[in-house]
């Protein structure tokens, strides 16, 4: 069995390597909802089942510092949550996944098209890879204060790599951040 704090240590791996891996990033939104009027932000806290965060203090606050940092370089003040046009809570999730590569063919490199036995190339030699990883995705919800509804969801996914330099876990983590929320508000155009 692994130790409770498996999950944390993998999310950390994740954000930290996120200049060696991609990022699928998606986001929804309530059509209705005046994304012109948000002028300022406060946090909130959310109890989500499973979620990588929870076990882990620091990696949320080196998250919410990211979202901090980038939202106020967008325009957006930090206020008192009591007082904000919008609340931000987040959480992450993690899932053990399996990746299988059938390299075909004879030798496992190629299958030569003029050699095809009844037996198939596999009884030849083919060869097959498996390999297992950490898939995180860590999510961003933005809260309309006085309605208390969800207006805005970013989620961004990557596989998680082990990464053992602070410094640049904490400039990838602002990269995978500023990747979600370059998507905030909805029609916003990266610059």
């Amino acid at each position: 069995m692994l130790p409770r704090y498996f999950p944390c240590l993998l999310l950390i791996l994740l954000l930290s390597l996120y200049g060696c891996s991609s990022i699928q990033v998606s986001t929804d939104f309530d059509a209705e909802a005046d994304f012109s009027a948000i002028h300022t932000y406060g946090w909130k806290t959310v109890h989500v089942s499973g979620d990588a965060l929870a076990d882990n203090p620091l990696l949320y606050k080196r998250i919410a510092r990211a979202i901090d940092g980038y939202l106020q370089t967008r325009g957006y003040q930090k206020v008192a949550p009591d007082t904000a046009d919008v609340l931000i809570a987040i959480h992450a999730l993690t899932k053990e996944k399996m990746r299988v590569r059938d390299w075909g063919g004879p030798r496992g490199y190629y299958r030569d098209p003029w050699y095809d036995p009844w037996w198939g190339s596999g009884a030849y030699g083919g060869r097959v890879d498996v390999s297992y990883y950490t898939e995180g995705t860590l999510v961003i919800d933005v809260v309309d204060r006085r309605r208390h509804e969800l207006i805005w969801r970013g989620l961004g996914t990557s596989i998680i790599h082990k990464y053992s330099n602070r410094e640049k876990m904490e400039k990838a983590i602002n990269e995978y951040v500023g990747e979600i929320l370059d998507r905030f508000p909805p029609g916003h155009k990266p610059e």
